[in-house]
């Protein structure tokens, strides 16, 4: 293997936006676009081609656990997304990894940041994978 960085692709999933960050490990992460959700086959063709382009090693899916502790619907959309994600990215040898992304949203918004927040809550998970790494 190289001694390059790993480049590593963050994403707040969500109905109609998804927003991605980038970073390499060991470097902290910079919001990067919004892909608009048509539907999950054209989503994950469009991540296919931005992983291949800037040639992502890790991808990283925030996870919406509810405050109560208990399953919620958005919580089990990320997860079929994540499923279908992760078959899709096996034959790349790209791991898919979850961290927990509660409350970036509402946090930005209430920092006051409303414009193309999903690509700064990305951001947010993202800076907590790379937190919590030794990838």
């Amino acid at each position: 293997m190289s001694n390059q960085r790993k480049k590593v692709l963050g994403i707040d999933y969500g109905d109609r936006r998804v927003g991605l960050a980038m970073a390499e490990v060991g470097s902290i992460a910079v919001p990067y676009k919004i892909l608009f959700n048509k539907n999950l086959e054209t989503l994950i063709d469009d991540l296919d081609k931005i992983i291949k382009e800037e040639n992502i090693s890790i991808v990283v899916v925030g996870l919406p656990h509810s405050l109560t502790g208990y399953d919620n619907e958005r919580l089990k959309i990320t997860e079929n997304f994540i499923k279908l994600l992760s078959k899709y990215l096996l034959a790349q040898n790209i791991p898919v990894k979850t961290v927990d992304e509660q409350l970036t949203s509402k946090l930005f918004y209430k920092m006051g940041v409303s414009q193309e927040i999903d690509k700064h809550a990305a951001t947010a998970i993202l800076d907590t994978f790379l937190s919590q790494t030794n990838e």
